[in-house]
């Protein structure tokens, strides 16, 4: 059952740039009301947590598993999984006095497409093993997931709140073809995707999820004809392009309706986590070579539009 969110509307919140697009779950019980429930044992705290949406899009986003790896003081490493953030906003677990780093990932197991591996920590800003996130499947349209770090105080017998901003991590691909013919037939594949995320790595300040260099298979669409190439590929999650590479690679098989086929090639800016690309091309302007440039929409949007250039006119 998805989830009733209540939007951060407190003044001071407009001065923090981004925090102004973001969207908390449901409170749980007063903070004195959790200590006198849940008393602690010397030497002891409590720690819940408080997670907020990074983009205010996603507020109506159904999360159906969360993952929270806990490590620090006194050389704790803990993970704790819940079915729903109803369920883990009930989640207060003791620790020692001390210091923390706290990693969140929301819909990334197995039934959702994937897969979470770890390797022991090395030297970086926090004490979390490096984790990594990957598809079983890259052409599967996973459900979209989330990730976020977060430091932590514990003090004793008190009750410590980490704060997780949820960053989305799957860039969301349209593609329209217009025009198509009847009898024609398009394969569609988009190259470049990462093999991988490492949730523990930055990509930029405060946001966490670095590709990898590494590409993974090729994301191969469902085949495209004059019935449903302009609805077919429709926000299609897919993995962000390799931190390696400024490219995304598409590669269009057409067999025309009297059986000739040819392979024409785009090429476009690179896929960040999180952001939708939409590219709408005209059938009859597809060329053997296309550049597709990018017009920013929004933080979250860009536009892609055939600019009509030929990448390598020494060829044609």
């Amino acid at each position: 059952m998805k989830q009733t969110y209540i939007l951060l509307m407190a003044a001071a919140a407009l001065t923090l740039g981004a925090c102004t697009h973001k969207t908390h779950f449901e409170v749980d019980m007063p903070q004195d009301e959790q200590t006198d429930k849940y008393p602690t044992p010397d030497g002891l705290g409590y720690l819940g947590n408080d997670l907020s949406w990074e983009d205010i899009a996603d507020i109506m986003s159904e999360i159906s598993h969360i993952r929270f790896t806990v490590t620090g003081a006194n050389g704790v490493l803990e993970t704790h999984e819940f079915a729903s953030p109803a369920e883990a906003s009930e989640w207060m677990i003791p620790l020692p006095v001390g210091e923390y780093d706290v990693l969140v990932a929301a819909n990334m197991n197995a039934a959702n497409g994937f897969e979470l591996s770890e390797t022991v920590p090395t030297k970086a800003s926090h004490t979390l093993p490096a984790t990594y996130a990957r598809l079983k499947n890259v052409s599967s349209n996973p459900a979209q997931a989330w990730n976020g770090i977060a430091h932590v105080k514990v003090e004793e017998n008190q009750m410590a709140t980490v704060h997780l901003d949820l960053d989305r991590l799957m860039a969301l691909f349209t593609l329209k073809i217009n025009n198509v013919p009847e009898n024609s037939t398009i394969d569609v594949t988009v190259q470049n995707a990462a093999h991988y995320v490492t949730l523990t790595q930055e990509r930029s300040a405060g946001h966490w999820g670095l590709p990898s260099e590494e590409a993974g298979d090729d994301i191969v669409f469902e085949q495209l004809n004059a019935a449903n190439a302009a609805s077919a590929i429709n926000e299609f999650k897919v993995f962000p392009t390799v931190s390696s590479l400024d490219k995304t690679v598409i590669l269009f098989h057409i067999k025309t309706s009297a059986g000739l086929e040819v392979d024409y090639v785009g090429e476009a800016p690179r896929m960040e986590n999180g952001k939708k690309y939409t590219l709408e091309l005209d059938y009859d302007k597809l060329s053997p070579y296309m550049y597709i440039t990018s017009t920013a929409i929004s933080d979250w949007e860009d536009g892609w539009a055939y600019s009509g250039e030929i990448l390598n006119p020494s060829n044609n």
